[in-house]
């Protein structure tokens, strides 16, 4: 079904989701639409704090990089940018397959991409043209590969932009493989389980940490949200 709503992570599918990224190495984050500048998702490598269990007053820390999830998304808006994709229609996804898609969508930045940081070329001319196609079509093979999370077996719904950049889609995906490293992987996954390997921003108060589950050290929460007000009062900025 496609409706004209807002959809909000429950706790039940942050944990489920929480899962997949970690088999992936990445620990899951919340935040929302607003602070991620106009973003349902985002896969970053650069390391942040995760905790090593949740329920423990003093839990070790270790730095990981991180998945955020907007915390609720607006079906139409999301919908409304399916036209102008790479190649995948969004419109085309029904309610229940929203956060899902989103979720596989930044898993697929990480397991299927090619790397930005890795593209040792002397060729100056291969490494332009190396740098003006990646980032197209790293969002064209993460919507594929949502796409088959989402929709195992299914031919590809195009978008406007994707009926007529089906030969460039094709002759950048060629000339990237010939010329660009991909992501290392298999990654190495993350500790299962809801408490272990959570992500510091998600200990900041207790509505947060209710996402993580019960059991969470009433004691950790505090003195994680103390830090936060400190760091705000100072002016940082946070990230969710």
């Amino acid at each position: 079904m496609k409706t004209d709503t807002t959809i909000r992570i429950t706790r039940t599918q942050y944990r489920v989701f929480a899962e997949a990224t970690k088999s992936v190495g990445l620990a899951l984050n919340l935040s929302s639409f607003k602070r991620m500048e106009n973003c349902w998702g985002g896969y970053s490598p650069w390391t942040l704090l995760v905790c090593g269990d949740a329920r423990k007053d003093e839990p070790e820390w270790q730095e990981r990089a991180l998945i955020t999830l907007a915390a609720s998304i607006n079906t139409t808006r999301l919908r409304s940018c399916g036209a102008g994709r790479p190649e995948l229609d969004w419109s085309a996804l029904e309610d229940h397959e929203i956060y899902p898609f989103v979720v596989w969508h930044e898993i697929g930045h990480r397991v299927d991409n090619f790397d930005h940081w890795l593209i040792g070329i002397k060729d100056v001319e291969i490494l332009t043209e190396c740098c003006r196609r990646i980032s197209f079509v790293n969002e064209l093979l993460a919507d594929r590969y949502a796409w088959s999370q989402v929709r195992p077996g299914e031919s590809i719904p195009l978008s406007e932009n994707g009926k007529r950049l089906q030969e460039r889609a094709a002759e950048s995906l060629t000339y990237l493989e010939k010329h660009a490293p991909r992501l290392p992987f298999p990654c190495r996954s993350l500790a299962a389980g809801q408490y272990l390997d959570v992500p510091e921003y998600m200990l900041d108060g207790h509505q947060r940490a209710a996402f993580i589950g019960p059991e969470v050290s009433r004691k950790l929460v505090q003195q994680r949200a103390g830090y936060h007000r400190k760091r705000i009062a100072e002016g940082y900025r946070t990230l969710y």
